[in-house]
């Protein structure tokens, strides 16, 4: 069975990453400065599969041993790309190394998840991962990659539902997280409207969501006498943070991510501004059909029109070239790559490893849903890759080097079983 897992899993990673090189070369075939990042990508991942052996056959419990020392490392990195890091397309997120771009907030994550799995399983506490998720994040947030402080908070709340921790209040924490989306859409297009009268319509809302609940709970409690006022208070208490937070991180948003939100929610506002990537990767996803248009044939992709084609939407890419037909196999790959590492989680007879494995499998599982619905426009523009198939040296690095560690998890359970 262990081998078995193994197999798949390998087989799929290289499938990906083949697949992934090529959606990068025809990208950037008619694209000066990008005809070679083809060549690029098969250099890391020729580094990344060798990582992946490496760390395959090398013991997990040492690595993680080292996972204070590791944080430490991607936080000062964190720190000291703000201040020497290299400025593409307004963001500061890069070191020049010459020969390649090093991006610190990739191995950012793989010290979070090593780091958050340690204290977890020797100090079962929650404060420490909390406090390094805050600090991670918000680096990363200022830089500014808000896609990818994102990631982080996926990936403690899936290491937490494996963990020994009594973990019923993180339903509460998944309402606040969806009524602060809520909130921070909706004050994103007040903002972005400009008008005072709609600032103040924005603070009825929860004046006259609390009121409902009010009246609903005086009802309620007339049929039931034993509810207690507690769950009142807790519910809108709820409501008013979550309110608070969309309305605080609306307000802390730069100008062109209000626009993005914006142009999601309503994409005619600005159809050749912030709402172009949409629309855009739409048409090329749309004109694939049922076969797509044939390899390097894509004319969204050809002639220019899509945007990042080759890390943010190069699902797209693919879309058009191969069609309706081409995507379901893609996403068919991710699922089973996906499955595989649920079945390591599951197999996991080590806590620490099951920690572990379930922290890769929220990053990879985040990472790839957020990339495909940014290209279908289900949700704003944010700039993540698809894990084995968006240009990115470190990013395909870092997957690569998470698939070993996995891959070690999996064999130390085959170990313990005997």
């Amino acid at each position: 069975m262990s081998r078995r897992i193994e197999k798949i899993i390998i087989i799929t990673v290289l499938l990906l990453s083949l697949w992934g090189i090529v959606a990068i070369m025809s990208s950037g075939l008619h694209y000066p400065g990008h005809e070679n990042l083809y060549i690029k990508q098969g250099v890391a991942a020729l580094a990344g599969l060798i990582a992946l052996l490496f760390l395959k056959n090398f013991s997990y419990k040492f690595i993680q041993e080292l996972s204070p020392l590791f944080y430490l490392i991607s936080i000062i990195l964190l720190v000291a790309v703000l201040f020497v890091g290299t400025r593409v397309h307004g963001s500061q997120r890069w070191f020049n190394l010459g020969v390649v771009y090093f991006q610190p907030s990739e191995l950012a994550k793989l010290a979070f998840i090593l780091f958050a799995a340690y204290i977890l399983e020797k100090k079962n506490s929650l404060l420490i991962p909390f406090l390094a998720l805050g600090a991670v994040s918000a680096l990363v947030a200022i830089q500014p990659d808000a896609g990818t402080a994102i990631l982080f908070f996926p990936v403690i709340l899936g290491m937490l539902s494996v963990s020994r921790l009594n973990v019923k209040w993180l339903g509460g924490v998944i309402i606040i997280g969806c009524i602060s989306l809520t909130s921070l859409m909706a004050q994103s297009y007040l903002y972005f409207r400009g008008s005072t009268l709609l600032q103040l319509r924005y603070i009825l809302i929860p004046v006259l969501i609390s009121a409902a609940i009010i009246m609903f709970f005086i009802e309620i409690k007339r049929i039931n006498r034993r509810l207690s006022y507690g769950v009142l208070a807790g519910v809108l208490v709820l409501l008013w943070v979550a309110s608070a937070g969309g309305y605080i991180a609306a307000n802390s948003l730069r100008e062109y991510q209000r626009r993005r939100i914006v142009s999601y929610m309503i994409p005619e506002l600005d159809p050749s501004g912030a709402g172009y990537s949409t629309r855009q990767s739409l048409l090329a996803v749309g004109s694939g059909r049922m076969t797509g248009k044939g390899l390097f044939s894509g004319t969204q992709t050809q002639l220019g029109f899509l945007p990042a084609r080759h890390n943010d939407f190069i699902f797209s890419v693919i879309a058009e070239e191969t069609g309706f037909a081409g995507s379901v196999l893609l996403l068919f790959l991710l699922f089973l790559l996906g499955l595989q590492m649920a079945k390591i989680i599951n197999r996991s007879e080590d806590y620490g490893g099951r920690l572990i494995a379930a922290g890769i499998f929220c990053l990879f599982l985040a990472q790839g849903t957020i990339n495909i619905f940014v290209a279908l426009g289900l949700i704003p523009v944010m700039g993540t890759q698809l894990p084995f198939v968006s240009y990115g040296g470190s990013g395909l690095l870092l997957f690569f080097s998470l698939i070993g560690i996995l891959l070690n998890i999996n064999r130390r359970t085959e170990i313990i079983a005997r």
